[in-house]
């Protein structure tokens, strides 16, 4: 494990494109600050710059079944 106390998570989002009268899938991936597990929902907020990649800290996380 490269990064410890830093998870990548990815924001699937849709962007809507005048011209074509139609959406596409965008992504982002953001570091975030904390361990959790593969399949948790988590809620994340904006904080001070951590390093150089990790802008974002958990505030909750829901465990996943």
């Amino acid at each position: 494990m490269k990064t410890q106390r830093t998870t990548v998570i990815r924001r699937d989002y849709l962007h809507y494109i005048r011209k074509y009268n139609c959406f596409e899938k965008r992504h982002k991936n953001m570091s975030v600050h904390l361990d959790v597990q593969i399949g948790d929902i988590v809620t994340v907020g904006e904080c001070r710059p951590l390093s150089k990649t990790v802008r974002f800290n958990m505030l909750e996380v829901t465990k996943a079944f």
